[in-house]
């Protein structure tokens, strides 16, 4: 490791003293220097970290566990196993997941349907963890995909078609898949000025050479397209769009990093959303 010391002996008055911070300028930047710069990046107590979903195409639940890790860690998540994980709704209905494969719980009973509220409950490490999710009613058809071109950088972007009910409270997420492949971009609408339209929305993606460097996300002609609408409820509209905020490229600077906001209580990481599913494909012309 080289490390550069540069020396000057001048006083306030010398009428040298302009030249020689120029010339010391001068050397400074024609010199190669390194420094060593330690930074102390803090840790934080590992959390749980719950994905469940129930959705309205008469399949169980899923539940996904696993444990939250810091940044000097892997990118590899410990499933959580051994956790007891109830599923119960509105109508008087209960029952207990079970675990098929580690940190991976299916339900088997209750399946979704639009109206109806649903409890679930995550029992692991001594602590309790909760979440109540309301499957929108009613739900909202998905009635156009199509494909644009963009006015600036000439990509073709997905566009989405469908009516918002007359009423507030209408939560919308969509997901993109090019040739089977889901696009890690995340996108999310609400009602609040939309209220009882019809929508025409263009899901903009941000990828660039830095967030996707293969273009694997980048939509061409003969692509496959799929994209799935799903009806959502508010609060878990919240944790999308935080999650969002996160994510998405370009955010000011000065914005600390923080998790989503999630539904659970209990302190847990991630989100349980029951929610409706439509999907429509197409060939990218």
């Amino acid at each position: 490791m080289t490390f550069c010391y540069l020396l000057f002996a001048m006083s306030e008055n010398s009428p040298n003293r302009l030249l020689i911070l120029l010339l010391a300028t001068l050397l400074l930047v024609s010199t190669s220097c390194e420094k060593v710069v330690n930074l102390n990046l803090k840790t934080s107590p590992t959390q749980l970290v719950i994905e469940g979903n129930l959705v309205d195409d008469n399949r169980p639940c899923q539940v996904s566990l696993s444990t939250s890790a810091n940044y000097t860690d892997t990118n590899t998540f410990a499933p959580v196993t051994g956790a007891t994980v109830t599923l119960a709704d509105n109508a008087g209905s209960t029952e207990t997941l079970r675990e098929a494969t580690p940190g991976q719980y299916t339900g088997a009973t209750i399946k979704g349907v639009p109206g109806r509220s649903y409890t679930l409950r995550v029992e692991t490490g001594g602590n309790s963890y909760v979440a109540v999710s309301t499957l929108p009613s009613p739900v909202v058809p998905f009635e156009k995909l199509s494909t644009q071109v963009s006015t600036v950088g000439n990509n073709i972007q997905a566009v989405v078609d469908y009516t918002d009910p007359v009423g507030p409270g209408n939560s919308y997420l969509f997901r993109q898949y090019r040739n089977g492949r889901l696009n890690n971009a995340i996108f999310v609408q609400n009602d609040q000025f939309t209220d009882g339209k019809h929508i025409t929305q263009t899901l903009r993606s941000f990828s660039n050479s830095s967030t996707d460097p293969n273009g694997v996300n980048k939509l061409a002609a003969g692509d496959s397209l799929q994209v799935e609408m799903q009806n959502i409820d508010p609060n878990v509209y919240e944790y999308f769009r935080t999650l969002n905020q996160i994510l998405t490229v370009g955010g000011a600077p000065s914005t600390t990093p923080a998790n989503p906001k999630s539904n659970f209580s209990g302190g847990a990481l991630g989100y349980f959303s029951a929610h409706s599913r439509r999907v429509l494909r197409i060939k990218v012309q």
